[in-house]
């Protein structure tokens, strides 16, 4: 009888989508292989060390859930979305022998800190946070007419701080006026003045028609970057990768919070190398808030109630963040 049940189990497994049942396996090292040169793995071993219920959507699409995510990949694309919200890979996602694969780099430095975050150490909680206006001095930034990019990460900066103090963070910024500030000098401030998180402040612009919100963390050693404007040739490890599972945890969190929050177009999680993540000793993430280039989005962009909303998504991703990475609270004797 019970044979015939778990007959009957696979069977309708079988008719919806798909899907793959299979018991936890235990957390050894997954089997590497080449597809045209790329070294991957299988994502159906890693959805089974992780309890996942992988199911095939379509040719093309396939879904990962358990009871505390859900992972929407596609063959061909490194965009995924975890909980929905968009994350690019570095390599896309592959189909072998019937199986999804992923390369290892993704599975270590973005799937994993995601759905499994790590605490940190006892006694190392989040107090103390360092905003990074961009640009400032002979560097505008974007301008859209008399406006330039430079006043309003400043504008939001200082909004933002308020509201951080406000929520019981020391905060200090890498420039409180309009001056010139190197960017391999604004991670160090950072690091001088103790900083437990960095968030560089920025807008973007492209064509009229582009918009939405995305935020950056720093590539991974080796593997390709979303954006790879100025990097150059050198993709190995920077002073910023020891922070590799927190800096996707954070951009996660914060493009999240304001994706939700203000009902923006989410452009999702990326990689870059830029100069201010590569050197960051604390966790670090760039936030690029909407398009001075989109009519719509700079009518927000330049207004100060708009910059406070997105000072106050920025509070709650942080907030997010901490819960999941602070060691936990000693228990009372």
């Amino acid at each position: 009888m019970k044979s015939t049940l778990a007959l009957l189990l696979l069977w309708l497994a079988s008719l919806a989508g798909q899907a793959v049942f299979a018991a936890p396996a235990a957390r050894g090292p997954l089997e590497r292989f080449s597809i045209g040169g790329q070294e991957y793995v299988r994502l159906s071993e890693w959805a089974r060390q992780h309890h996942f219920l992988l199911s095939w959507t379509s040719k093309t699409e396939l879904r990962l859930v358990n009871n505390s995510a859900t992972i929407s990949l596609t063959v061909n694309s490194q965009k995924i979305t975890v909980n929905g919200v968009a994350v690019w890979l570095s390599v896309p996602v592959a189909a072998h022998n019937g199986s999804a694969c992923v390369a290892p780099a993704d599975l270590t430095a973005t799937l994993q800190p995601l759905v499994r975050p790590a605490r940190a150490k006892a006694g190392a909680r989040i107090k103390t946070i360092c905003l990074d206006p961009g640009h400032g001095g002979k560097d505008t930034g974007k301008l859209d007419g008399k406006r330039r990019e430079k006043d309003l990460t400043l504008a939001l900066a200082l909004e933002l701080g308020a509201q951080l103090r406000k929520a019981g963070y020391k905060v200090f910024v890498t420039r409180s006026m309009d001056a010139s500030v190197e960017l391999e000098d604004r991670p160090e401030i950072a690091r001088r003045r103790g900083a437990d998180l960095f968030l560089s402040l920025h807008f973007n612009s492209a064509g009229s028609e582009v918009r939405g919100v995305e935020t950056y963390c720093l590539t991974p050693a080796h593997t390709a970057s979303t954006n790879a404007r100025g990097e150059g040739a050198n993709t190995g490890a920077l002073t910023g990768n020891l922070q590799n599972e927190k800096n996707v945890l954070l951009a996660y969190q914060l493009q999240k919070s304001i994706v939700s929050r203000l009902r923006l177009e989410d452009r999702g999680v990326r990689r870059a190398r830029f100069a201010v993540l590569c050197t960051a000793h604390a966790p670090a993430a760039l936030i690029e808030g909407g398009f001075m280039s989109n009519p719509a989005e700079a009518k927000n962009i330049y207004s100060a109630a708009w910059r406070r909303q997105l000072a106050q998504a920025i509070v709650e991703g942080v907030k997010s963040y901490q819960k999941l990475v602070d060691p936990p609270a000693p228990k009372e004797r």
